[in-house]
């Protein structure tokens, strides 16, 4: 029985030991979001949905901002739009991975109209969030390396064929390079094609939630007491700008009072009837543009400051 169980031992020891490494090594080739929470917590942060995750770089916010007083490195700590709408949820999830001596950490807060969105079957004020249950929000360790919980419960993420394909990295700042772009025109229209379906779907299927905009109000001040916030509206193909409008039409009247009433610089860079960044399906900036448009940003910020 004692060799059982020192062979068991040992087994279990080495298996983690592995899997440790692999983790190390590959977690941001097989995993979207798992980098996010192997890192220290942090004192300033990107917060967003896909667009923000792959569209805002911060090793440029970094480099850019590096002797503006703000309290880096920048982790860019958005998700996709399964996972980031603005909630008690993320907010949670937010503030548990901010540092609490953060006294002059950057807020960078990419708002769309999809993430205040709520199924019309659910009721928010009974706790019911299409949101539950999936990362950052079933995650009680945020900052853990390796971070077993994250292997744990949320197995099904983890894409091992990337691996191989190395299409995809999530750099340990939180940012998802994407590599996998359209060679042509054919496969950028079909990719563009299939966003814009989703989104009719959203128009269809939900509505703005009172209590997500309640919330995001909350977060808001929870960060006004540990440094300075920047609300950005990341451009779009003028297509998906058009069904964000419709599903939500009082949304820049609604990001324009949240920003007098919270006195928060608001920066849209839709307002030009030229997007001059490129996205690869309508919808991400690719990561060229990405990079432009992150200098963009900082410089927007500088003039705000």
């Amino acid at each position: 029985m004692k060799k059982f169980l020192l062979k068991s031992g040992f087994f279990f020891a080495l298996t983690i030991f592995l899997l440790s490494l692999f983790l190390m090594g590959y977690g941001g080739n097989v995993d979207y979001f798992y980098q996010k929470f192997t890192t220290p917590k942090t004192h300033s942060m990107i917060i967003g949905d896909s667009r923000a995750m792959q569209g805002i770089q911060p090793q440029i916010i970094d480099s850019v901002l590096a002797n503006k007083d703000y309290q880096l490195p920048m982790l860019n700590y958005a998700f996709t739009i399964a996972q980031a709408h603005i909630g008690p949820l993320y907010r949670k999830s937010i503030l548990k991975k901010l540092a609490p001596d953060t006294k002059n950490g950057l807020f960078i807060i990419s708002l769309d109209p999809w993430m205040l969105m709520s199924r019309k079957s659910n009721d928010n004020n009974k706790g019911e969030f299409m949101e539950s249950g999936r990362p950052p929000h079933n995650m009680s360790f945020v900052s853990m390396n390796p971070n077993f919980e994250y292997l744990i419960k949320n197995y099904n993420y983890f894409h091992f064929k990337g691996i191989f394909k190395k299409k995809s990295l999530l750099h340990k700042n939180g940012w998802l390079e994407e590599s996998n772009l359209p060679k042509d025109s054919t496969v950028f229209n079909a990719w563009k094609k299939g966003q814009i379906k989703m989104f009719h779907g959203f128009v269809n299927d939900y509505v703005i939630s009172e209590l997500r905009k309640k919330s995001f109000d909350t977060l808001l001040k929870n960060f006004k007491n540990h440094g300075r916030i920047y609300l950005v509206r990341t451009p779009v193909d003028k297509e998906i700008l058009e069904i964000e409008n419709s599903f939500y039409p009082n949304f820049e009247k609604y990001l324009d009072s949240v920003s007098k009433s919270n006195n928060i610089p608001y920066f849209n860079f839709n307002k030009s009837l030229k997007n001059y960044y490129e996205t690869y399906d309508g919808h991400h900036i690719n990561k060229y543009s990405g990079k432009e448009f992150t200098k963009a940003l900082c410089d927007s910020i500088i003039h705000n400051m």
